[in-house]
């Protein structure tokens, strides 16, 4: 359902709805936002300044500003006083270079299939011959000593527009902890230079992530400046995107797809930026998403039948799945993930000495508050019927944590399992935990990118966010085997808009579990 301000004013006044159905942020979070409204609201005086506002010139280099005075002063008496955009918006406009033939762009990494490896990935204009297709890297600042030769493939199936030429190299015989340099060859020529920390992957490590989903070039602005800031100040092991990426990557002709993926270079270059698919990739058979991105475990492109993968980090075993399986033409990829599934989670339960954590990622929720018709807001949603149940297969075998997007909002459920809430809390949770983070901001709607929870709220929903403006991203902490931080922050005040700990002291496989309700001030 799509819902304007002006609509929730009427709302409001009409008396359909009360300020508690819209869950605005606690008060103590926006004293920054209330006290800059009120200081525009000064006495008219003559030449006084007021009402200043932006809008677009006819250059990526521009910004044109208006404002507004109580009387019309003399134009010769009037200026602009501006200083250089900020570095995250330098390192972006430096991304967009004139598209040449064999000029390396788009620079990402991705995770490998081991801790001492890297994969860098990045586009051309027009496809080169393999051979001439290099990475070059080293240990240190500007050391470029080791080269290794990168496969190339040619995206042109829904891309008639964009850049054809997708390239993937593997970085060998990395130092974990260590910062690396390295740069890209495509032909004679060269990309900039970047560096990356490799992550520490010790199962004894802490380790702290990125996550988010459903970000656009556009309706995502405020959260990439913040991701910028977040990926130079090393804190964290990689970044997660829990699907929808660019709004889309096909759009314009697949021109839409490499602005967003130039957009990201400034985080990507630095991080390891792992992925799920959502229902924005569709088109193409996935065409975009499985070229963009690579997988550990898994060849490139990334084929059909395995988009799905795990990874470990620190004390994490991370699963990433696929919920377009359940809602796209072949069933027999839902089938074959779930065998996949069923035997990772095997594994990762074998393993739970020395990586107690079970996190898993997919874009569609299973549950969810928002007032549309999408499968979430459903009794049983497709991902929990049978027999291929995510959620009881989830359960049964100790997963601590589903995070999901899709929904353009933000919602933290209690522990629960097949709709009942086992917990009142997140200490030694008898179920996982469901997590919506699709706000980081998307392109639909005009930008305001919100999917509207109204009405009374489920039991099993602790917290919900869905206007529009406050889009953001978590800062997920794994501090060590039996406790795990989830920040979320505000992308337009960096302010936290939710924070939890969950701890849990017994990781591994569930029983079933008996209804547990307990009573909750709301």
């Amino acid at each position: 359902m799509d819902i304007t301000i002006a609509t929730l004013l009427l709302l409001l006044l009409c008396g359909f709805i009360s300020t508690k159905d819209v869950l605005l942020p606690n008060i103590k979070h926006l004293p920054e936002a209330a006290d800059e409204i009120i200081s525009e609201f000064k006495p008219t005086i003559g030449s006084l300044p007021e009402q200043v506002h932006l809008s677009l010139s006819d250059d990526a280099y521009s910004m044109v500003v208006l404002w507004s005075t109580a009387e019309e002063q003399e134009e010769e008496n009037s200026y602009v006083h501006y200083k250089h955009l900020p570095e995250a918006a330098d390192e972006i406009i430096s991304e967009f270079k004139p598209t040449i033939g064999s000029l390396p762009e788009q620079v990402h990494l991705s995770l490998s299939d081991d801790a001492y490896s890297m994969v860098v990935l990045w586009s051309t204009a027009e496809e080169q011959e393999e051979e001439n297709s290099y990475v070059h890297y080293g240990v240190g600042e500007d050391n470029f000593t080791l080269t290794v030769d990168a496969q190339s493939e040619d995206l042109s199936n829904g891309n008639p527009l964009g850049c054809k030429g997708v390239y993937r190299g593997v970085m060998k015989d990395l130092v974990p902890g260590q910062m690396h340099s390295y740069r890209v060859q495509t032909g004679r020529h060269f990309s900039r230079k970047y560096s990356f920390k490799c992550p520490d992957s010790e199962a004894n490590q802490s380790a702290s992530f990125l996550v988010y989903g459903d970000l656009g070039i556009l309706g995502g602005g405020y959260t990439l400046a913040r991701l910028i800031t977040e990926a130079k100040s090393q804190k964290y092991s990689a970044v997660i995107h829990v699907g929808d990426f660019a709004y889309d990557f096909h759009s314009n002709g697949g021109r839409r797809g490499d602005d967003f993926m130039r957009s990201l270079v400034p985080v990507a270059s630095r991080l390891p930026y792992m992925h799920s698919v959502g229902n924005h990739e569709i088109p193409f058979a996935f065409m975009h998403y499985r070229f963009r991105f690579s997988s550990p475990g898994t060849p490139w492109p990334i084929p059909l039948y395995r988009m799905w993968y795990s990874f470990h980090m620190g004390l994490v075993h991370f699963i990433s799945y696929s919920t377009e399986v359940y809602y796209t033409y072949n069933q027999m990829y839902v089938s074959a993930q779930y065998k996949w599934l069923t035997e990772e989670l095997q594994e990762a339960n074998r393993n739970r000495d020395t990586r107690p954590w079970v996190i898993v990622f997919g874009h569609r929720p299973m549950y969810c508050s928002n007032f549309n018709n999408d499968d979430c807001t459903k009794n049983r949603s497709q991902l929990r019927m049978e027999p291929h149940n995510l959620e009881r297969l989830f359960h049964q075998q100790g997963v601590d944590l589903i995070i999901q997007a899709h929904e353009h909002s933000y919602e933290r459920l209690y522990p629960l399992f097949d709709g009942v809430q086992t917990d009142c809390s997140y200490v030694n949770p008898k179920a996982a935990i469901h997590i919506i983070a699709g706000s980081a901001g998307c392109n639909e709607r005009e930008m305001l990118c919100a999917d509207v929870i109204l009405g009374k709220p489920h039991h099993w929903s602790a917290k919900r966010s869905w206007l529009p403006g406050l889009n953001g991203y978590a800062r997920l902490n794994v501090m060590n085997s039996t406790h795990l931080n989830w920040q979320q922050v505000m992308s337009i005040t960096d302010q936290p808009l939710d924070q939890f700990y969950i701890v849990q002291e017994h990781h591994g496989p569930r029983q079933e579990v008996v209804e547990r309700r307990c009573k909750q001030q709301r």
